[in-house]
């Protein structure tokens, strides 16, 4: 299901002034920088409202030898995206004092999202896998004296994910742009999909999994001697990594494939199943657990 929802752009306005001392007396000022939310693209025609909440924006200083976290945001602020757009406004998310320097990671903590569809006018939530947005990469922001803006454009149409056969939004953020602007000259600006995709820190794949075409929630009732299919090809990894799957039926079965089948032959019994989905840098768990009837 496409979802055609607003690009969105958070500017991340980091003010640094006055590094040096020329005299014992003198004070080191620093000013303040904004973190602004902007709207760019179309509204939604599947949602009335989406609200994203933003819990914190780290900035890392690799300057001096072990480096160092800077908050710019420590607040959480849920802006609806949507009257954004339609409003043609900005959202200022934080301020923050930083010292020049180089900043070599930008990490954004989403917490969660909910919506409003358009046609039911049903709440739904929106499901976040992974809080973290993790952009890093070597000398990636110079941040000098004076006014500098940090651009991040989360494209939303390719965030949201419906998953369980239509029954369940995820929204893991994906980037279209990022830039970086010293006063009103371009310092850093990156738009190519696959540079940025590079940037980004890995994500975990997000698993969905129907067990005979049917969502399963923590517990699931089978039936002893019968055949069922467990389908984790709905199993999603944002960064486009391959992905091998590991299922662990708890009774000695163990199996490899994003489609499988298994049957049960012990009745009255409880088996714990666990299935294992790697992308080549990091490990996804998926864990219910089986009641077997006669």
């Amino acid at each position: 299901m496409r979802m055609k929802i607003a690009t969105i752009c958070i500017a991340v306005g980091l003010f640094v002034f006055a590094c040096g001392c020329v005299e014992e007396k003198e004070e080191v000022e620093v000013e303040t920088g904004n973190v602004v939310f902007q709207v760019t693209d179309k509204v939604t025609v599947d949602f009335d409202y989406v609200n994203v909440t933003f819990s914190e924006i780290r900035l890392f200083n690799q300057t001096d030898e072990n480096g160092s976290y800077i908050t710019v945001m420590s607040e959480s602020k849920t802006v609806d995206l949507i009257s954004l757009n339609l409003s043609h406004i900005n959202e200022t998310l934080g301020v923050a004092e930083i010292e020049v320097g180089n900043y070599s990671k930008l990490w954004i903590n989403i917490s969660s999202a909910i919506g409003v569809l358009n046609e039911t006018k049903e709440t739904v939530n929106i499901t976040v896998p992974s809080g973290w947005l993790k952009i890093q990469q070597l000398h990636l922001f110079n941040i000098q004296k004076g006014n500098n803006t940090i651009t991040v454009d989360i494209d939303l149409e390719n965030s949201i994910h419906m998953f369980h056969g239509g029954e369940e939004y995820k929204f893991i953020p994906v980037i279209s742009s990022l830039e970086h602007r010293h006063e009103k000259k371009l310092q850093f600006r990156e738009h190519n999909k696959s540079k940025i995709r590079n940037m980004v820190g890995n994500r975990k794949p997000a698993i969905d999994i129907l067990v005979n075409d049917s969502l399963v929630e923590k517990k699931v009732t089978l039936t002893a001697n019968e055949t069922y299919e467990f389908n984790a090809s709905g199993t999603l990894d944002v960064d486009g990594d391959d992905m091998t799957f590991l299922w662990d039926f708890g009774d000695g079965t163990n199996v490899t494939g994003a489609v499988v089948t298994h049957s049960y032959t012990d009745e009255q019994k409880t088996y714990q199943l666990w299935l294992t989905v790697s992308d080549g840098h990091d490990e996804a768990k998926w864990h219910v657990t089986v009641k077997i009837n006669s």
